[in-house]
């Protein structure tokens, strides 16, 4: 707790650093990272020293330069316990990328290093008129009642939503009917709603459709990119303002913005970003973003390619404390014969803990007709997969058909390193 409270007082003091000062801060926290794993990662110590980096000092930004981009794929090469820095104990807390591949990835964090995105998060609230005392709500995969790790470690934030009503939050499950969601959230009355773009499009479909609005002062977003008419229609039909985040798994939390598709500023302290390959498409000045995570030494990210790629901004703050749009993780909806939706979040829910299954994707037909594309771990008994998924898939969306195909490899989009996991075949008379 005590170095969650130091970390949230420097947040402040990074903030208003002069960018100069800021690399320099910068640069001696990357050359503690590189130094720490190459001594305590067997991945890292294998891997730099195959690349001649091993007894290289790190004094300059052109020294990080000289160290070898990594990404999701070599570091799976070497096995999640060898990137590791420590044994894995009780201590380090695991989590799974969310699988916009489709295939998730394990990541280890001390608590510390775990709790850190919440930190940044409520810091990032406070910007915009959040208090301790106003009620949050979270439009999630979680149903009421459900006890997050942090409440469980932390217990004097426990102590403090039960005494003092202090960081009250309500969880509303993504899988309740759209009425009822809405009824939920204007009997809570947040001051922020937390969930994914496409959840919020749902919602604010619905609420058009009613010709209604809800007032929340604040809508945080995640882990898909929106575009400008989403901004629009959220404000529209949902909330006063929108606070859209950037962050992975890797490195939660590490840039927002608010209003505004066309940048992230970036929490300096917790990521050094680089933009390379910088390049021209579709008339904006582009590049592949590189991130190195700053306060992991359990399971470090040293110039880690997210697979994203960012706008190029003219402006000496570019990329140390704020980057142009992102680009590269939005998925479409699917709408169901049965007017409910399917979004890439209530389909992570559905596959998060099948580990039979490598990587999936549903396609939608132009006729509604509903595919889902499996690709499986050799020797698997498919009809019993097969059995496994339909029972998932009826719990919650029953009536509805869903067509089983079994898929050795999926195509990769070349621009963003990623395949769509939900996607709608378009109709080429009427689509365009």
């Amino acid at each position: 707790m005590l170095n969650l409270i130091k970390y949230f007082i420097s947040l402040y003091y990074w903030d208003i650093v002069p960018v100069g000062s800021l690399k320099r801060m910068q640069l001696k926290k990357f050359r503690k990272v590189f130094e720490y794993a190459k001594k305590h990662s067997p991945f890292y110590r294998d891997f730099y020293t195959k690349h001649g980096v091993i007894n290289l000092k790190i004094d300059s930004f052109e020294d990080i330069q000289k160290i070898p981009i990594i990404n999701k794929e070599i570091m799976r090469e070497y096995g999640f316990e060898k990137i590791m820095t420590c044994e894995k104990t009780d201590e380090i807390n695991i989590h799974s990328t969310s699988g916009s591949t489709g295939e998730p990835f394990r990541i280890a964090y001390s608590k510390f290093e775990d709790y850190s995105a919440h930190v940044r998060l409520t810091r990032e609230y406070m910007k915009h008129g959040y208090t301790p005392f106003k009620k949050i709500v979270l439009l999630s995969r979680y149903y009421d009642g459900h006890k997050f790790e942090v409440e469980e470690d932390l217990g004097r934030i426990a102590k403090l939503q039960k005494k003092f009503n202090l960081f009250s939050r309500d969880v509303i499950s993504i899988f309740e009917p759209l009425d009822v969601i809405i009824e939920k959230i204007e009997k809570s009355k947040p001051y922020v709603v937390w969930s994914t773009p496409s959840i919020i499009h749902m919602l604010a479909n619905k609420l058009e459709a009613g010709n209604k609005r809800l007032n929340i002062p604040l809508l945080h977003l995640m882990s898909e990119t929106i575009s400008p008419a989403q901004l629009k229609l959220f404000r529209d039909r949902v909330c006063e303002s929108v606070l859209d985040s950037y962050g992975a798994m890797e490195i939660p939390g590490m840039g927002f913005s608010k209003n505004d598709i066309k940048y992230k500023k970036l929490i300096p302290n917790t990521v050094f970003a680089e933009v390379i390959n910088q390049r021209i498409l579709n008339d904006e000045k582009v590049g592949d973003i590189i991130v190195t995570n700053l306060i992991n030494k359990t399971m470090p990210f040293i110039r880690y390619d997210l697979g994203d790629y960012v706008g190029v901004l003219d402006s000496t703050a570019f990329p140390t404390k704020k980057i142009g749009r992102v680009y590269g993780r939005f998925d479409d909806i699917i709408t169901l014969k049965n007017g409910k939706s399917l979004t890439y979040h209530q389909s992570y829910q559905l596959f998060r803990d099948f580990h039979e299954c490598e990587q999936y994707k549903f396609i939608q037909e132009p006729g509604g007709e509903l595919r889902l594309q499996l690709k499986i771990k050799q020797g698997s008994d498919k009809p019993a997969i097969k059995s496994k998924v339909l029972n998932l898939w009826n719990k919650h969306y029953k009536g509805i058909d869903l067509h089983i195909e079994w898929i050795d490899q999926f195509e990769i989009d070349e621009k963003t390193g990623k395949f769509k996991v939900i996607e709608k075949i378009k109709n080429c008379t009427n689509d365009k």
